[in-house]
């Protein structure tokens, strides 16, 4: 659904999520689970353009997983000894991104020794599918873990990072849990309840139509919205953990990963400043405090940030996120 629509359809919605919740609910969950997809490749952005230059180099594989198919871009590090396989690192764009937009962390993940695959999510880029949710998300990203085992870290983007950790945590009963060593997320938001929500009160949904919504995502998810508290997700993950996190995010607040970072002294916040909700994947020194991170050197020194646009956060920070937009996360 275009988002700028909404504040026009949102008088009807209200009236129809009035006399006829189920179905309001049912049309708002179709609309939450729908990204914007470009009909053409060609009109790409300027930011896009070299992003997606920096995939020339990958082998391009086509994974299969049971709702259809990702398009995954596979870069190999240095020739190994015999016998030896690499560990490998997923990246993990957002909502309305494409496995081009995670680009930047690619060399340097490659020369810290890992295989890096960066994948299209569903309905996204040149994957199929025209609906994406968390159970699709984390079959996609189970099948891509499988395909390029043992991963060793998975690197997520807003969105992404929902579906990291409810493939990490196990949220989603019908899916097989996915395993690593490290998870990084960027922006991600720390509870998709809040999420949904949000997006009914902006679809006009009334109280009736909101729990038609969520009725929606409890037969679809086979466990309610409410299980899917990024902080709560954490803990069971319970191994290493890097979120970053731009304090002027206006897409999903800070507070978010305040809110994460209380899963426990495991979770260390990179605090941004100046870098937004997209443009801090382009930036050299996140895409260093990721590598860093996922190898291991930042364990037993402190971060190597400056300290004009960044501000490392410990896991002590108490907050409670504030509401945002129906944005968040997407």
């Amino acid at each position: 659904m275009v988002l700028s629509l909404l504040p026009l359809l949102k008088p009807f919605n209200r009236a129809v999520s009035a006399v006829a919740p189920a179905l309001a609910g049912r049309l708002a969950f179709r609309a939450f689970c729908t990204p914007l997809r470009p009909k053409s490749r060609a009109g790409r952005g300027p930011a896009t353009k070299p992003a997606s230059a920096r995939l020339a180099g990958a082998a391009r594989v086509s994974v299969p997983y049971p709702c259809g198919s990702v398009s995954a871009h596979v870069f190999e590090p240095g020739a190994a000894e015999a016998g030896v396989t690499r560990a490998s690192v997923i990246l993990l764009h957002g909502w309305t991104g494409e496995a081009a937009f995670m680009s930047a962390f690619v060399q340097p993940l490659l020369r810290a020794g890992f295989r890096v695959v960066t994948f299209d999510l569903p309905a996204h880029g040149e994957s199929t599918g025209i609906e994406l949710n968390l159970p699709i998300g984390v079959a996609s990203l189970a099948a891509v873990a499988r395909a390029f085992a043992p991963i060793h870290a998975i690197v997520a983007h807003s969105f992404g990072g929902s579906i990291a950790l409810a493939a990490l945590a196990g949220t989603v009963p019908a899916q097989p849990r996915v395993s690593a060593a490290r998870l990084a997320m960027i922006a991600p938001p720390s509870s998709m309840a809040q999420v949904a929500r949000g997006f009914g009160a902006a679809f006009g949904l009334g109280r009736r139509g909101q729990a038609a919504m969520e009725a929606r995502i409890l037969n679809v998810a086979g466990v309610p919205v409410t299980a899917f508290e990024g902080r709560d997700q954490l803990a069971l993950f319970g191994r290493p953990s890097l979120v970053v996190h731009c304090r002027d995010d206006k897409e999903v607040a800070f507070s978010h990963a305040q809110a994460l970072a209380q899963a426990g002294p495991f979770v260390r916040v990179e605090a941004m400043q100046g870098l937004g909700h997209r443009r801090i994947l382009q930036s050299r020194q996140v895409a260093a405090i990721v590598a860093d991170f996922v190898a291991g050197r930042a364990d037993a020194q402190p971060a190597q940030t400056q300290p004009c646009n960044s501000r490392r956060t410990t896991a002590s920070i108490a907050s409670t996120p504030s509401g945002e937009s129906f944005r968040q996360g997407r």
